[in-house]
């Protein structure tokens, strides 16, 4: 099946009705709020999204996203090349949700003015929230910055008592 470029914005509802699915890529000059967090997205975000109504009468909307981002390595300061991805389950009635104790069971989705969700704002959250809380490469990976070292605590005081510093510096 060939990929098409998803659209930017649907009713939720309506594609629910007819059980609308969608597979292919936003994109990426698309993904601006990302680039603003990464140094560089390197490829189109990949979006596979399900609209339906569960046994509740919930609007459902699931799916995934991926995308491939440059981001620097926190340990070396090299560029790092990062695979992310997230899946996703949001409905767009939370009221109902709430109502039936389903709140932990979906994130819930905002509509805009004429009842419309934004796809790209809801693909772009999720990728960001996938990116990792520290970049790094993976072990083994990082060049040694010159003169540092990671792993073992360098101290050049080798005294057994964490005060002598202090002590030295009431004698001067």
């Amino acid at each position: 099946m060939q990929k098409v470029k998803i659209p930017h914005k649907v009713d939720p509802v309506r594609a629910a009705a007819k059980k609308l699915d969608y597979d292919g890529y936003i994109p990426r000059d698309k993904l601006e709020r990302l680039a603003g967090v990464v140094e560089t997205v390197l490829s189109d975000a990949e979006v596979r999204l399900s609209f339906s109504v569960d046994l509740q009468g919930l609007t459902v909307i699931e799916g995934s996203a991926g995308a491939a981002v440059k981001c620097e390595c926190q340990r070396c300061g090299d560029p790092c090349e990062l695979g992310l991805s997230a899946d996703f389950h949001y409905t767009v009635d939370e009221k109902k949700a709430r109502d039936l104790g389903l709140e932990d069971d979906y994130d819930f989705a905002d509509l805009d003015e004429f009842g419309e969700l934004d796809i790209y704002n809801l693909v772009e959250d999720e990728l960001m929230l996938s990116l990792p809380m520290v970049i790094m490469h993976p072990e083994g990976e990082c060049e040694m910055p010159e003169g540092g070292v990671y792993g073992k605590i360098v101290t050049e005081n080798t005294e057994s008592n964490p005060f002598a510093v202090l002590g030295k510096l009431k004698k001067s």
